[in-house]
């Protein structure tokens, strides 16, 4: 641990520690040597009373610089403690918009829904955007139930052997209704490559495809979408490809970490809770897998998400 300590302090730190622990063990070793090749009393005195302000003003300045590294830190922890409690402030403030939103429309569409007036026709529109905003607000409770299971370390995995290609059908055929006019979902033909089995937790890469569908059609406007998977080397690449609004470079480092999705939403005046690829990246992880995404502002983005082949059944 002191190692570790020792090694994450900067160079000029370090040399003054250096100096300080040399010239405490000098001040206390050469008191007798002087004593011993001096016969000049008045010269030996002038020689300690000068060693002694030396020693008190190089001891001052290795206090003073060790003193400044230990308030650059402090004041480092206070201002990563302030961004944190910021990203959480505007998290809350997300959340609360995202519930009240469908909450609202649930309401006030389940009241127009029991008038008595309405035709047929009405009441099939209003129970749509009621089984919507229902869908919406399950989602985001989802996503806080998750983070609060992987945060704590309760989320359990459950693995089963399934087959991937009609697993890949299922997300398919999931999302397919749900599609805009001008957004196309397609499924990646696999050719020599079905039939694969694979032992993990189903649900879980569910979820993670779910999220990452969800992501695509949120700011994809125009063209396809198109999800599958590949063998490839010693990986099961799943993925989920876009010709959306792209993401730009700078967002990719932090983009997977809590929170840091709210900015991209916020940029793309889009909703969202912020904590879907993170809830991705986690159970990806817990799943001995890794997820990663390659994406250019203006030009779509595709995210992969993979576990290594020793899971495939032969």
């Amino acid at each position: 641990m002191f190692a570790k300590f020792f090694k994450n302090i900067p160079y000029e730190y370090r040399l003054a520690g250096t100096f300080f622990v040399i010239g405490l063990v000098w001040l206390i070793t050469t008191d007798n040597l002087l004593l011993i090749a001096m016969d000049d009393k008045q010269l030996l005195v002038n020689v300690l009373i000068y060693k002694e302000w030396f020693s008190i003003i190089a001891g001052t300045i290795v206090i003073f610089l060790l003193t400044k590294y230990l308030i650059k830190k402090v004041q480092n922890a206070n201002t990563k403690a302030e961004k944190h409690e910021l990203l959480q402030t505007e998290f809350i403030k997300n959340i609360s918009h995202e519930l009240r939103t469908p909450m609202n429309a649930i309401i006030g569409f389940s009241e127009l829904t029991m008038s008595l007036e309405n035709t047929n026709d009405e009441t099939k529109e209003y129970l749509k955007i009621i089984e919507k905003s229902s869908k919406e607000l399950l989602t985001v409770v989802t996503d806080l139930v998750d983070t609060s299971l992987l945060s704590s370390g309760a989320m359990n995995v459950n693995p089963a052997d399934f087959e991937i290609q009609p697993f890949i059908k299922t997300v398919y055929s999931y999302f397919t209704p749900i599609m805009g006019q001008n957004v196309r979902l397609e499924l990646f033909n696999n050719g020599s490559q079905n039939g694969v089995t694979i032992f993990s937790d189903e649900e879980k890469l569910r979820r993670i495809f779910h999220n990452l569908v969800n992501n695509a059609i949120k700011y994809t406007y125009k063209g396809k979408i198109v999800i599958g998977y590949q063998l490839k080397e010693d990986q099961i690449i799943f993925f989920v490809e876009d010709t959306g609004v792209g993401i730009k470079k700078e967002l990719h480092q932090n983009l997977f970490k809590k929170f840091k999705q709210i900015e991209i939403e916020r940029l793309n005046r889009s909703g969202g809770s912020g904590l879907g690829l993170s809830i991705c990246k986690e159970m990806i992880e817990l799943l001995d897998g890794k997820i990663w995404l390659e994406s250019q502002s203006g030009k779509g983005s595709t995210f992969y998400f993979s576990i290594p082949k020793k899971y495939i059944r032969e």
